[in-house]
């Protein structure tokens, strides 16, 4: 019995369709973006859509294949005839196989991004090339079929098998890898080993103008372009009734797809697009009025995120079918900014800058959009900032005044200056304090009707943000001062008690702060999270769940709890739903709002939940639903991508684009030929890059890092080119990530390429730059050798010149030397003849005065012998004595000798006497001797004395001198 279950369940899962990212909600208008011909440059009219293996998405345009990246769109290739294209079809190896008007062939992407467009009409008879437009291609295992009305081509192996129509063919199908053909003529024909064979009663199927056909669980649903929908099972073909057949009959269908929900889009040719669901119940008609741009669709296709892409007769739009999130959107669309909404009796009221609308819920929650409108509700046009429900009453805050709800109308309560909420007093259900721009006013029930009874005194502040505790206090948070903690009087009339809490009190801040209430607990947002009050300290301190779950970083904007015990809130920018789970922990969810950042009013974020799990947000782009059943895969692996790399210099020189103008005269051979090895003159290159993710697009944000310039990623941003400059001569790898909406990292992209050096830092620079210094070098050798040479003879003759110059002068110096050493000769010479003619004189005149007294004492001595008297010659004896006496110690002869001896010793004589007068005439004499370099035997004669006498002379004279002991007197006598 197990075994059988499981089988049951195993089979379950494989046959029943599963609810994934294609399913498309009932509630609401899907999101969609649309794109118009100004904004892809190109044809206006699209009739095929296919997405490739890396996710870029490709587009059969009357100017050939468009291909968009996500942020760029261009033009890729063409058709060799420049015609229209009209289908298209992709294998495993992204080769892309191309219908166009007249031609049919293949496009590959080349190394450098360009697509090459091959013709394959060259293989076909010239009988077989008169066709027109290619509607549909399609690849079945190893071949590709091209239909045209005229003829179908099968291309394999090189070779294509042409099969005619006798009349002409209507349409062709694909249905479970089965290739049906509807003929004009023939009715419905199978293609079957390259040859159509009518299929049971083919023949009723003429004329039906069969636009698609499905395979379902119920057999074959066939699209007819004016009749609606058929089933085909057991051989029977029946009508197959639905809620939109009016529509789908009146406006001509015109393609189909099968969404794997088991829903089925239908393309209409004059209403748009209309899906249903197997049992033909209307789930979504998606026309103009509802943000389609054209109501003409060509194609549809949905791509690998879940979002449904439909070409149109004019332009392209992208519908987010697989988000939760979609727009409460009328035929009129008149509501604007949303400040609240309120479902009340089955009416959905919106509070907007318009006045107040409504619309039939119920109608609107059951697809039956067409007759749900969004209605004024009469009375009130101008800002609506609040409504609520309070008993069973629906009370409206407007900034004239206070409003009761009824139907289509208003009625005014109390006109006051301006009325931002109400809130019911605790314990007191039939009290309603209502805050107002100035102040707060008191309305009560009575006989089940409110009454405005007076405005309360003692508070005049703004009171737009209000809540209430469980001990009856009512808190109000002003945006711009702080807290206030209200208290009552026991009639509600007037203000007993005010405290006032800001940032001395606890708050990061004093501006933007709010109040709410979360399980029945007053707690407040700050810009720095979510803070309450100490019980004990009555200090504001952070809330512990919420800071670990929301941080304490962000502008905490609004908390709401729903019926499920969720809180949702608005967080700096983010929207979520914190879910307590049984263990007591809390889960966080914010995927799936990523959609709503920028678009809440700021001031006036607000969020409404109901019973049935129905959530709505007010923005400044209309009400917003969110759908908590509806699963969305968000953490989906994609690519980023380099859509183009161009070298500034020369001007938008490409090195990779696959634009399709921009290398158009390109052939193969050359584009293969492209480097990415780059002169050092193309050294400043742009980049563009994007992501092949089409949910919110322009959120996406984008890092790069260029490998062997920068050191690091750079930061995320919103831009989708780089450029750099001057970049030196290394080998670079560009990288590039993306991070979409929701925060899901892209696969890295890469562009490789070398920049050169300049010619002058080449390797042959080099090799020219050596052969230049080897030559410089040996011609700088040689000139060195020739001046060495030169300055060596010039060094040899400057020798022999200098040598002849110093012989010169050392000849004159010799002969300088020679006069001066016989000058000094001759000086002494002379010196010497001076004194030895002095000697000579002096001798001379001593031996004059001797010879004269020798012959004086001669005569004596004569005198004597010959009178031979004793007494005569004693007396003799007696004068010889005195004579001798008298010349011993006369001065007539030593006066002539002192005048010679001054003229010969410069005044010497003179010089002693004046210099030191305490000498002798006999002291003087001695120093003249002395002068003349006798010595003391030759001295004693000369002045009649001993050579004791001359020693004894010579000390005096020394002491007279002042001479120490040591010194010479005959080398001071010489000196002197």
């Amino acid at each position: 019995m197990t075994k059988c279950i499981i089988r049951i369940l195993v089979l379950s899962i494989i046959l029943v369709p599963p609810i994934v990212k294609a399913q498309i909600k009932k509630i609401g208008v899907p999101f969609i973006t649309n794109y118009n011909p100004k904004t892809y440059k190109a044809a206006s009219e699209n009739w095929d859509v296919l997405q490739d293996s890396k996710g870029m998405m490709f587009f059969a345009n009357h100017f050939g294949i468009m291909q968009f990246d996500g942020v760029r769109w261009s033009i890729v290739t063409q058709p060799e005839n420049k015609s229209m294209v009209r289908s298209l079809a992709i294998d495993k190896k992204d080769k892309m196989y191309v219908g166009a008007q007249g031609d049919f062939g293949y496009a590959i992407q080349l190394p450098n991004g360009q697509y090459q467009y091959t013709s394959l009409v060259k293989l076909l008879p010239e009988s077989a090339r008169n066709f027109g437009d290619v509607v549909h291609t399609v690849i079945r295992n190893n071949e590709v079929i091209f239909f045209s009305y005229e003829e179908i081509f099968i291309y394999k192996n090189n070779k294509i098998k042409v099969i005619k129509s006798n009349v002409k063919f209507d349409d062709f199908f694909e249905v479970n890898k089965e290739i049906y053909v509807l003929d004009n003529a023939k009715g419905l024909l199978q293609l079957k080993n390259n040859a159509l064979t009518a299929i049971t009663n083919s023949d009723q199927y003429a004329g039906m103008k069969i636009r698609k056909i499905f395979q379902t669980k119920n057999g074959l649903l066939l699209l007819s372009q004016k009749n609606g929908l058929f089933t085909f099972k057991d051989n029977q073909l029946k009508p197959f009734v639905t809620e939109a057949d009016n529509v789908l009959k009146q406006n001509q269908i015109s393609t189909g797809i099968q969404l794997s929900d088991g829903y089925f889009g239908i393309g209409t040719r004059q209403s748009g697009l209309i899906v249903i669901d197997g049992s033909g119940h209307l789930i979504q008609h998606i026309n103009k009025q509802m943000g389609l741009q054209n109501d003409y669709v060509t194609n549809l296709k949905v791509d690998k995120e879940g979002n449904l892409w439909v070409t149109l007769k004019e332009g392209i739009s992208l519908i987010q079918i697989s988000s939760p999130l979609s727009r409460v959107l009328d035929t009129s669309n008149s509501e604007t900014k949303i400040y609240c909404s309120q479902i009340y009796q089955d009416k959905l009221y919106i509070a907007t800058d318009n006045g107040l609308f409504w619309m039939d819920w119920l109608s609107y929650k059951n697809g039956k959009h067409e007759n749900a409108n969004f209605q004024h509700v009469s009375g009130m046009s101008e800002n609506v900032w609040n409504i609520g429900v309070f008993g069973s009453s629906l009370l409206a805050f407007e900034k004239n005044g206070i409003f009761e709800v009824s139907g289509n109308s208003a009625k005014l309560l109390a006109k006051t200056d301006g009325a931002w909420k109400g809130i019911l007093v605790p314990n007191h259900p039939d009290l309603l304090i209502v805050g107002g721009y100035n102040g707060m006013y008191l309305l009560k029930k009575i006989n089940n009707s409110w009454v405005y009874q007076n405005k309360i005194k003692g508070f005049e502040e703004s009171s737009r943000v209000i809540e209430t505790d469980k001990n009856g206090d009512f808190w109000i948070a002003h945006g711009y001062k702080g807290i206030y903690k209200i208290q009552f009087n026991k009639t509600f009339d007037a203000v007993s008690k005010v405290e006032f809490y800001n940032q001395k009190n606890g708050f990061p801040s004093s501006l933007f702060l709010n109040t709410f209430k979360i399980d029945n607990q007053i707690l407040f947002g700050t810009t720095k999270g979510v803070y309450k009050q100490d019980s004990h300290s009555k200090k504001m301190i952070p809330e512990p769940v919420f800071k670990k779950y929301l941080g304490m970083e962000n502008h905490i904007r609004l908390l709401k709890s729903d019926n499920q015990d969720n809180i949702w809130y608005v967080s700096g920018e983010n929207t979520g739903k914190i879910t307590k789970n049984p263990n007591g922990s809390f889960e966080v969810e914010e995927l799936p709002f990523r959609k709503l950042r920028y678009l809440y009013v700021p001031g006036f974020e607000n969020i409404q939940t109901t019973a049935s799990g129905d959530v709505f947000f007010g923005t400044q782009d209309g009400l917003i639903h969110y759908n908590t059943i509806k699963n969305k895969q968000y953490q989906t692996k994609y690519k980023a991508l380099i859509s183009e790399v161009k070298c500034i210099f020369p001007k938008d020189s490409l090195l990779f684009s696959s634009r399709f103008d921009v290398l158009p005269n390109k052939t193969k051979e050359a584009c293969e030929e492209i480097s990415n090895v780059l002169s050092h003159s193309h050294n400043a290159l742009h980049f563009s890059f994007s992501s092949l993710f089409y949910d919110e697009a322009d959120a996406t944000k984008y890092e790069y890092w260029l490998e062997g310039f920068e050191p690091k990623w750079s930061e995320y941003s919103l831009q989708t080119e780089k450029e750099y400059t001057n970049l030196p001569e290394n080998e670079y790898v560009f990288h590039v990530r993306a991070k979409n909406i929701y925060d899901v990292v892209s696969e890295e992209a890469v562009f490789r390429f070398e920049v050169l050096p300049p010619w002058y830092r080449t390797i042959w620079a080099y090799i020219l730059y050596l052969i230049l210094y080897s030559v410089v070098i040996y011609f700088i050798i040689r000139y060195q050798k020739s001046l060495a040479e030169r300055d060596r003879q010039q060094l040899i003759l400057n020798q022999e010149k200098e040598l002849l110059r110093s012989r010169a002068e050392l000849n004159e110096q010799r002969l300088t030397l020679e006069q001066e050493n016989m000058a000094i000769v001759r000086e002494n010479l002379q010196t010497t003849i001076n004194l030895k003619n002095a000697k000579v004189a002096s001798n001379t005149v001593n031996l004059i005065h001797l010879n004269e007294i020798l012959l004086s004492i001669k005569e004596l001595i004569g005198q004597m012998d010959k009178k031979n008297d004793p007494n005569v010659n004693f007396s003799l004896l007696t004068k010889i004595n005195k004579l001798i006496d008298h010349e011993l110690q006369g001065d007539k002869h030593w006066n002539e000798f002192e005048e010679i001896f001054n003229q010969l010793h410069d005044n010497f004589m003179q010089r002693m006497k004046t210099t030191y007068p305490e000498l002798t005439p006999r002291d003087m004499r001695l120093c003249a001797y002395l002068r003349m370099n006798f010595n003391t035997k030759e001295i004693a004669p000369l002045l009649g004395i001993s050579v004791r006498g001359v020693e004894d002379t010579r000390y005096r004279i020394r002491k007279k001198l002042q001479l120490p002991s040591d010194a010479n007197i005959t080398e001071f006598i010489l000196n002197f």
